[in-house]
């Protein structure tokens, strides 16, 4: 995604695809394999796609790190630019699903005050039930690190990495603390910014990392990103044989966003030092799809339910879970790619023209 702020990172919006095909595979394989836990890497990586999410969340953090380096960022034209880049779509996600509770499955106690709650930036607790939409729940918690991002920028410049490294402490004896007295905290971890903070401050300094230019020789070894990768499938395959997203009641929910959010930041960092180019043609597809990634995330839901019952599974092989992976990139993501492309178009696109300069250099 091009922004006026900053130089164009074309492996950025690499990352942001890998990370919305991830959940969109994750989606529809769990729509015919339960949770199941793997011997396989890769495996165990499709199974739990849901971590896609913590990339996202550790890019967000990256980029406007990267953006605000040096430079001071103007609060009031940060947020009017955060607003236009996902509100239009977001809202367009929201009437729709309202429309549909109402007037296709009856629930006529819908109306304004649903569409209010959840287009508030703090998550309502009735986001899950919007049908084809419930992965909404996203949106509430990457719009609160919008507003909280200028003045941590601001605390970083002014107090370095052990603001934030004691801010990533407080989160963590918090959800401690809440473990202890409830004997779950994988709510809180999962869905909320006590735990998708973690993330964020995390993809933040990955971006001042890259920025400085530190550790820029180490990261570009060629072996750096193949090593990330191993890293982040034995963190994930580590997770997977644990039970997953569904062991609501472990302990290491407690640790787990710092965790997966150091998984993906390896990955990050290895990704966008990695020395081998990318061949043009290929880096302009990765990027244009990366430009779709929100709108892919957003409509993925909605196609991976419909397809997944009028197409199903392929029958390519004798294993449901291969099925069922390969049918979600066959049939469910081109069908998001097709519709992502005219939503980005037609929504997204139109108010990315009104973005403002937020970033100014230091006096």
């Amino acid at each position: 995604m091009r922004s006026p702020n900053t130089v164009y990172l074309s492996r950025l919006d690499h990352l942001r695809f890998y990370a919305a095909a991830l959940v969109l595979v994750y989606h529809y394989f769990h729509r015919f394999v339960g949770n199941v836990a793997y011997n396989n890497p890769l495996a165990s990586l499709i199974n739990e796609g849901h971590v896609g999410i913590g990339l996202f969340m550790v890019l967000s953090g990256f980029i406007f790190s990267v953006i605000a380096q040096g430079k001071v960022i103007h609060y009031g034209w940060f947020i009017f630019n955060r607003f236009i880049r996902i509100y239009p779509l977001y809202v367009f996600a929201v009437f729709l699903a309202v429309s549909l509770m109402v007037y296709n499955q009856g629930q006529v106690h819908r109306g304004v005050f649903d569409i209010l709650g959840w287009l508030l930036a703090f998550r309502p607790p009735t986001i899950v039930e919007v049908p084809y939409f419930p992965h909404l729940w996203t949106i509430p918690v990457e719009f609160s690190f919008y507003l909280l991002f200028p003045f941590l920028h601001r605390f970083f410049t002014e107090r370095g990495v052990r603001y934030f490294l004691g801010l990533l402490a407080l989160l963590l004896v918090l959800r401690i603390g809440v473990y202890l007295e409830y004997g779950t905290v994988r709510f809180l971890a999962y869905e909320t910014v006590f735990g998708r903070l973690d993330q964020f401050l995390i993809g933040y300094l990955c971006g001042w990392l890259y920025a400085e230019g530190r550790w820029s020789k180490a990261l570009g070894f060629p072996l750096a990103l193949p090593i990330a990768f191993g890293v982040l499938l034995l963190t994930v395959q580590w997770l997977n044989q644990r039970g997953g997203s569904l062991n609501m009641d472990a302990w290491w929910w407690t640790i787990w966003p710092l965790v997966e959010g150091l998984a993906w930041a390896f990955l990050v960092l290895a990704y966008m030092h990695f020395r081998i180019p990318i061949p043009k043609r290929v880096d302009r597809v990765l990027s244009r799809l990366g430009e779709y990634s929100f709108s892919i995330y957003i409509v993925h839901m909605f196609v991976v339910i419909v397809a997944s019952k009028h197409i199903g599974l392929l029958g390519l092989s004798s294993n449901i879970a291969v099925d069922a992976t390969l049918s979600a990139l066959l049939t469910a993501l081109p069908l998001t790619l097709l519709i992502s492309a005219l939503t980005y178009a037609v929504i997204e696109k139109p108010f990315l023209a009104y973005r403002r300069v937020y970033a100014a250099k230091q006096g």
